[in-house]
């Protein structure tokens, strides 16, 4: 077979995935095997399923995320620094993944005061282009949750579309609407939550730090939600729906 039909082949599966032809050239040099379309291919099929909205919350993994960033929008060049990831069924953590990412610019000052975060902690750890791939693949198929998850959605979906051109679009829920809802009062931050709860956070504002304390979070929320006959993920959706 031809290189130039090679190339063609290539091409048209690319389409199949329904990567734009701007962002085609990119998967079309030698760096990017069979494997990552394997992988893109999974990424939309998973968009095509559907959970099903009467499964028991004790039966849905929740995958707790969060990421420490310089600052709060991508889009004006802000970087994730780390990331982290915790596997939860029935409130148990079952995996959890965790890394530090070595950014394209310096890291301001400011935040190497409020992550601990230096330029030498990163100095060799991967690239988000090298890392972003296997933390999706962690959470694949998961519901994703965690405290202000905007913020950490903003930039998973922002450098996904600019290194993949694709979409991510899977369910997710927000701890701090379900405080307050429980609560019936306000609570705008993780640290008033945690303070409700008598949970300890010695690593606050560190990625995996975080993500320890919101499982531990999680936990208690889900007992909660059950005493109050919040049981499947409808449940869930109605309830939150009628804040």
């Amino acid at each position: 077979m031809s290189e130039r039909h090679r190339f063609w082949q290539r091409a048209l599966r690319l389409l199949s995935l329904e990567i734009p032809r701007e962002a085609s050239s990119a998967f079309l040099d030698g760096e990017h095997s069979l494997q990552q379309e394997m992988w893109l291919r999974s990424l939309r099929k998973e968009k095509q399923q559907q959970i099903d909205m009467n499964t028991p919350l004790g039966e849905v993994s929740f995958m707790i995320i969060d990421m420490e960033t310089t600052g709060f929008s991508p889009q004006q060049g802000d970087e994730i620094l780390a990331m982290a990831a915790a596997k939860t069924v029935n409130g148990v953590v079952k995996e959890t993944y965790s890394t530090l990412i070595c950014p394209e610019k310096a890291i301001p000052p400011h935040i190497s005061a409020l992550t601990g975060i230096q330029a030498k902690d990163v100095l060799h750890a991967p690239r988000l282009r090298e890392e972003l791939r296997a933390f999706l693949s962690f959470i694949h198929g998961g519901v994703l949750i965690g405290y202000h998850i905007g913020h950490d959605l903003s930039f998973l979906r922002h450098f996904l579309w600019m290194y993949y051109r694709a979409k991510w679009s899977g369910r997710f829920f927000d701890m701090q609407p379900m405080v307050e809802m429980i609560r019936c009062c306000s609570c705008p931050t993780l640290d008033e939550a945690l303070q409700y709860y008598g949970i300890p956070c010695e690593k606050r504002h560190t990625a995996d730090g975080d993500v320890e304390a919101m499982a531990k979070l999680w936990k208690m929320l889900l007992e909660e939600l059950k005493q109050r006959n919040i049981e499947t993920l409808h449940d869930l959706y109605a309830a939150l729906s009628m804040r």
